[in-house]
């Protein structure tokens, strides 16, 4: 197992894991949902990933979670991603294998998403005019 941080850290060494890219790089900033906040239509598959991810914490959320926080541990066997407690059992160990659970699904999306991945959605800091004002309901 991974050594335990928040699902934040954890995020980024499974997407650079699963899908040989960096997080940061690679998808922070990426379309209109990658990144912090999100809104309007997802550009691609890559995007939709990340709003998918967006509404997987947002169900975790209302379930009480801090998903970014909450931590997890994770294993990768033969490709497949395992996902363990980082604390002992109760509500830090389950939101924290639900924030892992709602990370897993999302590097997987970004692995098969890679061969339409466009570069050009890439932003670091812009403010995403092209996405528009409204958020997508999960």
């Amino acid at each position: 197992m991974a050594p335990t941080q928040n699902s934040f850290w954890q995020f980024q060494r499974m997407v650079k894991h699963i899908t040989g890219r960096s997080a940061f790089f690679s998808y922070y900033g990426y379309g209109c949902y990658c990144g912090l906040g999100g809104k309007g239509t997802p550009v691609d598959d890559t995007d939709r990933c990340c709003l998918a991810h967006d509404c997987c914490y947002e169900k975790l959320k209302q379930l009480g979670c801090q998903p970014v926080l909450n931590s997890y541990q994770f294993h990768i066997v033969n490709g497949t991603v395992a996902c363990g407690c980082a604390v002992g059992p109760g509500v830090g160990c389950l939101c924290g294998l639900r924030a892992c659970e709602c990370d897993k699904q999302s590097v997987y999306c970004f692995k098969e998403s890679l061969p339409t991945y466009e570069k050009n959605f890439k932003q670091f800091f812009s403010s995403r005019p092209r996405c528009g004002r409204r958020k997508l309901q999960c």
